[in-house]
């Protein structure tokens, strides 16, 4: 009995943590406490694993004024927003909410200065195209996609079923064992 007790907490210890894991932020682009010394265009969050498509990100100024964000995009464990328009100098926060591949709710936030030198904008005058100039077509080629994803909670499941299968297993052949 002792041995299945050991088996068990040596099991818990071993892959616990993993079954327990929730989707963490990797990287982003602006840093986490950094100085983005140039215009900000595009703002991009790394995360650990795959997130969901509802997740999403709301950049805010100093003042809590949101800033506009446009094409939020998911992409497996990246999420990216473009900035439309330039924003001022000062210190801003990205404020993200993600729901991870094991379905919790995760958030928290990023805080960066922006230091950029200041560009005036200057509208360029777009001119209606000539008559005469050409309009040179691309053949459309279709593109299939095969999906190969593997969900990442999939090993995990699996491993967790085999250890049952295993401890039960044991406690079945102990106390069988015992009874003889």
């Amino acid at each position: 009995m002792k041995k299945i007790i050991i088996a068990t907490l040596a099991c818990l210890f071993l892959f616990g943590g993993q079954a327990l894991a929730h989707t963490g932020l990797d990287s982003s682009n602006p840093a986490n406490g950094s100085v983005v010394s140039e215009a900000l265009k595009e703002i991009s969050l790394t995360f650990e694993s795959k997130i969901e498509q509802t997740s999403s990100f709301e950049l805010v100024n100093e003042n809590n004024e949101k800033v506009h964000i446009t094409n939020l995009t998911v992409s497996e464990n990246v999420m990216t927003g473009a900035i439309d328009k330039s924003i001022e100098n000062g210190a801003y926060k990205i404020l993200w909410k993600i729901i991870g591949a094991d379905g919790h709710l995760i958030n928290g936030e990023i805080a960066f200065t922006l230091d950029a030198p200041i560009v005036e904008e200057v509208q360029e005058e777009i001119s209606a195209p000539d008559a005469e100039s050409e309009v040179l077509e691309t053949p459309k080629e279709e593109v299939t996609a095969v999906e190969s994803e593997e969900d990442s909670n999939t090993g995990m499941i699996v491993i967790i079923i085999a250890i049952i299968v295993v401890l039960a297993g044991s406690v079945w052949w102990m106390t069988r064992r015992k009874s003889k």
